[in-house]
């Protein structure tokens, strides 16, 4: 009979001296990674928050009060790194009682002009740095946010109504998107591969990004799937023009800032608020943009769509997520009372 803990001491060798094994600690199965390690030695797993605990929710109720006490927020166009917040409109916090939150300035066609010409001239040296170059980058971001977390998701929690948990969970995804891409960068934009040939000639292979990507995002995941477009952009060596949702500019605008902050530069990645209507309507009809990443409604998608296929010249990808539905299959070992949570969760979940 051997230990579960581990397969090669005996069980009584485990149990002799139960207060030595108390001091010495838990042991842990070597074939068990902890939690840091729970992706393997490419990438960190995010860290999370207990919510069980109280000295966690005192900490983000603190986030909340001091987000709530200073004063508020701006966002607006963030082009070449400089910032345009000025005669923004009133923002509403959809949490309680109406009360302000901060201004919005939604970017005019010169703020759009400027930052595509901008994506353009950056993309190629961007592209050039190679995978490795860009995946430090883009760790160095996941960090920021992962610093930077509690503060997140209180914003969250006050500009979309977002629930302390789920905001938890909303950083660590958009942590690990940044973590995923940087690894992927290395191994697919590092050096290219020599490919078999006939003998005199040699051919190699590399990956390099397409030119400038527009991200357009939803309200309903204002940091993970924001960072989730713009991570993959990046990492495979495109700039990118990036409009947030109406709903959730100031999410956007604090993760841009914490991205450059991080070492991100300012000519790769442009922050562009406003309606879909005015700004995503003009990023997609534009022929300098060479890809689209849309999240949202599936109507819109098909407007997208057929946009882009009336343009002039090559065909762009467009990569849609679309027609998010509340689907659930529920068979006879289900617990009643998980059931009801889980649909509850589901249906409910982004309302705050």
């Amino acid at each position: 009979v051997h230990s579960f803990l581990d397969p090669d001491v005996p069980v009584e060798t485990v149990v002799t001296d139960p207060i030595a094994q108390a001091e010495a600690g838990p042991r842990r199965h070597p074939g068990i990674p902890t939690p840091p390690r729970l992706y393997g030695p490419e990438r960190a797993n995010a860290a999370g928050l207990d919510l069980t605990q109280a000295v966690t929710r005192a900490e983000l109720s603190a986030a909340v009060e001091t987000l709530d006490g200073k004063a508020p927020l701006a966002a607006g166009p963030i082009v070449d790194g400089k910032a345009q917040t000025e005669s923004g409109a009133q923002l509403i916090s959809p949490v309680g009682r109406p009360a302000p939150l901060g201004t919005v300035r939604n970017a005019a066609p010169s703020d759009i002009g400027r930052a595509l010409a901008a994506a353009r001239k950056a993309q190629p040296d961007w592209d050039a740095r190679g995978g490795p170059a860009r995946a430090a980058i883009l760790r160095a971001m996941g960090d920021a946010l992962e610093k930077d977390a509690r503060r997140m998701i209180a914003l969250m929690a006050r500009e979309t109504g977002k629930t302390l948990a789920d905001g938890i969970a909303e950083v660590r995804e958009a942590v690990d998107f940044c973590r995923y891409y940087a690894a992927e960068a290395e191994v697919k934009f590092a050096a290219g591969e020599r490919l078999p040939g006939p003998s005199g000639e040699t051919n190699h292979l590399s990956l390099h990004g397409r030119g400038v990507f527009a991200c357009i995002s939803p309200w309903n995941f204002p940091l993970a799937i924001f960072t989730g477009q713009v991570a993959a952009a990046l990492a495979a060596g495109n700039t990118v023009v990036a409009k947030p949702a109406e709903q959730s500019p100031l999410t956007a605008f604090e993760a841009v800032r914490a991205f450059q902050a991080a070492g991100l530069p300012t000519e790769v990645l442009h922050l562009l608020p406003g309606t879909g209507e005015d700004v995503g309507a003009t990023l997609v009809a534009d022929p300098s943009v060479a890809g689209v990443c849309f999240t949202g409604g599936t109507a819109t998608a098909k407007a997208i769509n057929q946009a882009l296929a009336s343009r002039e010249g090559p065909i762009i990808p467009l990569i849609a997520e679309t027609g998010g539905l509340n689907a659930m299959f529920v068979d006879t070992t289900a617990l009643r009372e998980q059931v009801i949570d889980d649909v509850i969760h589901s249906a409910f979940g982004s309302a705050g």
